[in-house]
């Protein structure tokens, strides 16, 4: 696909300024005003504007994180985070319905779009005469080579030449039953295509719905359905100098599970609200 702006990371947070830009895309903090952010953030964050907005903007597009570039994160102070996260979420809002984002959405919509399959099937005169002149070809050039062979070898050799020339005559045959078969997986083929294409175009429509509002929507929703499973008091212990849940079934739990209990309530809770207040206006 055209346009990749940053490198691809699929879920792979190491902090809660990470988590922030991962969710933007899906929601997020507070009030729909739409504050810009200041240089002094981007600072922080150890990342430019430029590349802070493609990042959420290549992360909301694709559903992976895109935070090359990122280096600051892991030391930001976590009453810093929250502030921080309230004016991401109200720039993430007023990005993803600029103009510019609704031109690179078509741009990246139109770039997705499958290709229609060749749908052209060969005629059986066409299989004939192509079977034909490649049997042909091929006794031709046995023969041929045959010539600088050794007895021994010429005679090992001499049934596939003899193959060739019975293939040779069931391809002249008017009523060769190889032909009819040859041409029979040119139809085969052919529905195979046709039902490829089919089977993309719906994926197509499901990733790239004519109404970019609509993806923004599923963004949405899959953030809230996932962040309301999440136990953020469930407890913790050290295993190995690493901190896995108590829980066996939280410690099976995905990894953008995970992310948001570190990222914890005071956060995402404000977070749900958000997305459901967006979800509210793209209704």
């Amino acid at each position: 696909m055209q346009h990749r702006l940053t490198r691809l990371f699929r879920f792979t947070l190491q902090s809660f300024a990470l988590l922030l830009i991962l969710l933007i895309p899906a929601s997020l903090l507070l009030s729909f005003k739409a504050n810009r952010l200041t240089a002094d953030i981007w600072q922080q964050l150890g990342i430019s504007r430029e590349k802070g907005s493609e990042s959420i903007r290549a992360s909301f597009m694709n559903g992976y994180l895109h935070y090359y570039g990122v280096k600051n994160a892991r030391n930001i102070l976590a009453g810093d985070r929250a502030a921080i996260a309230r004016d991401l979420m109200n720039y993430a809002h007023e990005q993803m319905h600029s103009e510019a984002f609704k031109k690179f959405y078509e741009q990246e919509r139109k770039a997705a779009r499958p290709e229609e399959p060749d749908v052209q099937v060969k005629s059986k005169e066409t299989i004939r005469a192509e079977k034909i002149a490649e049997t042909e070809k091929s006794i031709r050039e046995s023969e041929a080579n045959m010539k600088n062979f050794k007895p021994d070898m010429v005679k090992a050799l001499q049934p596939v030449i003899e193959m060739l020339k019975n293939n040779l005559k069931e391809y002249q045959n008017p009523n060769s039953k190889m032909i009819d078969i040859f041409y029979q997986s040119e139809l085969m083929n052919k529905e195979g295509r046709i039902k490829s294409y089919e089977e993309s175009m719906k994926r197509w429509e499901e990733n790239y719905p004519a109404d970019y509002k609509q993806l923004i929507k599923s963004r949405l929703q899959h953030f809230i359905q996932l962040a309301k499973t999440v136990d953020f008091s469930a407890e913790l212990k050290e295993v190995n100098g690493r901190k896995k849940f108590v829980n066996p079934v939280y410690e099976g739990k995905a990894y953008d599970w995970k992310q948001i209990y570190r990222a914890g309530k005071e956060v995402i809770l404000p977070a749900i609200s958000f997305a459901e207040q967006w979800v509210k206006e793209l209704n």
